[in-house]
């Protein structure tokens, strides 16, 4: 084959390929934008009933019908094809409104709607579940290393609920950088389905494993400046990702859980944070091969994961999804303690499917030292459930 032909079938291919960029990024940003829309309209009904002004930086204008509003908050018809014309997208900020527990606890939740009948509920945002939401499962809380704030603009939150469900998350590093985003708690009603099952788990509180995880993907963030993120099972905040979303820079952002409660939460969540990039909420359940995106195969250059693998009958699902989703230089990090053979067994898997493994142990110095001063000084604190080890994913040929 000639050079010309050579270079000409090699400029088809990256047409191609911008092509499918290009159509992938306009379905994240038709998602977002329709999260958005339909988080305005909630606020301008919340509005309406509340007898409130909206803030000034809401889209939407109060004195027209909704369905009105909604249309011409739409993006054009012309703005796509410009877009498409051009062949190249670059990453924008969504469209956002700019706006300022131990274990007896929580089965005692859990026992609650046992009691009740099937119809009967507990409320998730009552001052009581609230209090036992701060009593972990796991006894140990945390690693002190994120900060829980009552949200601090109350003018732009009383037309969007209760302003208690709105929280600041802080988390400050070593480099004394501060690192924050708005983080919504849900306020819905809790039945026995949503406290069962091995997708619910994320709903009740925020897991050592992803603090780490949140810790270790900003020390280093400069690493996911124009990188494509998928975080798997990120639970009802999704919490590193979401931070990536904001401070890094990257290309593009998609935030997963297998729970359709939390992957609710998380789009309401993201639509209070001014986010860099393309940013896409979906709900992805493993076990179902038939309902992954082939516009997204192959497609992240990094795939983050924090403590999903408790469930024996959901890890080869999850090493499957890994591999369809990593790119071929991609790097997926997945973050959760030993647990006995838990972590030995799933790394066996990943080296099974072709994986190549490194596991380190000593992954943050600022984990590392609260790890070492854990282990002397609290008695609740139990390594082997408690500190998070990293596992780094390559793809062997990579």
């Amino acid at each position: 084959m000639s050079a010309a032909l050579v270079q000409k079938a090699t400029e088809t291919q990256l047409d191609q390929a911008q092509l499918a960029t290009i159509s992938l990024l306009l379905q994240y940003d038709i998602d977002n934008t329709l999260n958005a829309l339909k988080e305005q309209k909630k606020m301008t009904l919340d509005a309406r009933l509340g007898g409130c002004e909206l803030p000034t930086a809401a889209v939407i204008n109060n004195n027209s019908q909704d369905d009105k509003d909604i249309n011409r908050n739409m993006p054009e018809q012309s703005e796509l094809d410009k877009g498409i014309e051009a062949a190249f997208m670059p990453p924008t900020p969504p469209a956002t409104p700019n706006l300022q527990n131990t274990a007896q606890k929580r089965w005692k939740i859990l026992a609650k709607v046992l009691r009740k009948d099937s119809e009967e509920t507990v409320s998730s945002s009552s001052d009581e579940f609230a209090e036992e939401q701060t009593a972990s499962v796991r006894r140990f809380k945390s690693f002190d290393l994120l900060r829980q704030d009552s949200f601090e603009d109350h003018v732009s939150l009383k037309c969007l609920g209760k302003t208690e469900n709105w929280y600041k998350y802080r988390m400050q590093l070593e480099n004394e950088a501060e690192y924050s985003v708005n983080i919504h708690h849900m306020e819905r009603q809790l039945t026995a389905s949503d406290l069962m099952g091995f997708n619910n788990t994320g709903n009740i509180c925020v897991w050592p494993s992803e603090e780490a995880l949140t810790a270790l993907v900003l020390s280093e963030v400069a690493s996911y400046r124009g990188k494509w993120i998928l975080e798997l099972g990120g639970g009802f905040t999704s919490l590193a990702g979401l931070m990536l979303a904001k401070y890094a820079t990257p290309y593009a952002v998609h935030l997963t859980d297998g729970n359709e409660i939390s992957v609710e939460n998380v789009r309401k969540t993201v639509c209070l944070n001014e986010l860099s990039c393309y940013t896409k909420c979906s709900v992805l359940k493993w076990q179902e091969k038939c309902s992954r995106s082939p516009a997204e195969q192959a497609k992240f250059d990094f795939i983050l994961c924090a403590d999903c693998l408790f469930f024996d009958e959901a890890r080869s699902a999850l090493v499957d999804t890994i591999w369809y989703y990593l790119a071929p230089e991609g790097s997926a990090l997945i973050m959760a303690p030993r647990r006995g053979r838990t972590l030995s067994v799933f790394q066996d898997e990943c080296l099974a499917r072709g994986f190549r493994v490194e596991l380190a142990t000593r992954y943050n110095e600022t984990i590392w030292q609260r790890h070492l001063q854990l282990k002397a000084d609290s008695e609740l604190y139990d390594e082997d459930l408690h500190y998070p080890l990293l596992l780094r994913l390559c793809k062997s040929h990579s």
